[in-house]
């Protein structure tokens, strides 16, 4: 049951990342404002989670936008988010789009933050559900922390440490067990059920499940700390052992012909 507690926290998260200009999406909203025009598109935002970033579509392009996420606790919030921003063109449901696929295409998928919680077997046939999902001419746009990025334990906030998936388990395991806590989800619903839930992630993983769908790469940018420095801005430095300094991948990538 989502307590008020939850229901508070949850809310100021989302609403946070639908108007902030600092949160942890800074990246992903301005690549996506350089990239795309969704003005008349119909947009799926799959794992939609709390519903920030799916009100953020609706409210700065005139698009039709469809949250989903397998969380009640995750869509109660969106809808109370949307009804408090008074956003008309956006709508938001619980769905498992493997068992209960839409009938309707989408233009364009933004898949946010969102792949990397998933079980490897099980995301290579969300990925395929996904593609039946497109109108023709359809694309889906992923982001995410690949599992060498300093950030991608989902722990930095609470352990202050970045790269802490590559401490000694037994350390990170204590110091897991002294931070964890309830959060808002109620298909994960602490800290350490999001850490253990890690699919460890990397490009070359994901790359061999695009693959196997049929889905080509159109485009791929790896934002790194480097990138700070203004003449390394537009370069994609991911070889080793400069990966190790990615903070986010970003794909859009189509079915191939």
């Amino acid at each position: 049951m989502l307590t008020e507690a939850q229901f508070t926290e949850g809310v100021a998260y989302a609403r946070n990342n639908f108007q902030a200009e600092d949160s942890h999406l800074i990246l992903d909203k301005a690549l996506i404002k350089d990239k795309f025009d969704l003005t008349g598109m119909k947009v799926l935002d799959f794992g939609c989670g709390m519903g920030g970033m799916t009100l953020w579509y609706a409210k700065n392009w005139n698009c039709e936008v469809t949250g989903v996420d397998i969380d009640n606790h995750h869509i109660t919030i969106a809808q109370h988010l949307q009804q408090e921003l008074h956003i008309d063109n956006a709508r938001f449901e619980k769905r498992n789009i493997m068992t209960n696929p839409f009938a309707e295409k989408f233009d364009l998928v933004f898949i946010n933050d969102v792949v990397e919680h998933i079980e490897l077997n099980l995301l290579r046939r969300l990925l395929a559900s996904v593609k039946k999902s497109l109108a023709k001419g359809g694309k889906i746009f992923i982001s995410y922390p690949p599992w060498r990025s300093p950030y991608a334990s989902h722990l930095t906030h609470i352990i202050k440490i970045p790269w802490c998936q590559f401490l000694p388990k037994p350390i990170l395991n204590k110091m897991l067990e002294e931070r964890n806590h309830i959060i808002v989800g109620e298909e994960e619903g602490t800290i350490k059920e999001v850490y253990t839930n890690l699919n460890h992630l990397t490009h070359t993983k994901l790359q061999e499940i695009l693959d196997a769908n049929g889905l080509r790469t159109l485009f791929r940018k790896s934002h790194t700390i480097l990138n700070r420095a203004t003449l390394l801005k537009k370069y994609n430095i991911n070889f080793f052992p400069f990966d190790f300094l990615v903070t986010k991948e970003f794909l859009l990538v189509e079915p191939q012909a």
